[in-house]
């Protein structure tokens, strides 16, 4: 898995692009509206698909669970879609800080990460 800051930001932007139409769609934690704007969504699924596409290609779990259970625009979907892009940025936090480590030889909490899709 490649693992700069750059995918990391994407990613995190992605994310809270995701969270915000989440956060639109509910009002004290009752879902008020169940579709978003699909042309929004559809860029948002794409941006998405690229990115972990280009990260670990077509074969690669996130990828291919993204792009099977994230195609609508509800609620439901864009939830999965949001665990999936947490996983993958613990992911690269946890490679920075192992490849940080590995020259100053300290433990870090990084064996089980917080969200799995393997």
């Amino acid at each position: 898995m490649t693992s700069n800051l750059n995918v990391a930001e994407k990613v995190d932007a992605l994310y809270d692009i995701g969270r915000d139409f989440v956060e639109r769609a509910r009002v004290n934690g009752s879902v008020v509206e169940n579709q978003f704007d699909s042309c929004s969504f559809d860029k948002w699924r794409k941006s998405v698909n690229d990115l972990l596409y280009r990260i670990g290609g077509c074969e690669d779990p996130h990828y291919q669970r993204f792009s099977k259970n994230v195609r609508k625009p509800d609620v439901k979907d864009l939830q999965e879609g949001l665990r999936i892009l947490a996983s993958i940025r613990d992911e690269i936090t946890c490679a920075s800080i192992r490849s940080g480590s590995a020259m100053s030889k300290g433990k870090h909490d990084c064996g089980r990460l917080s969200v799995s899709y393997y």
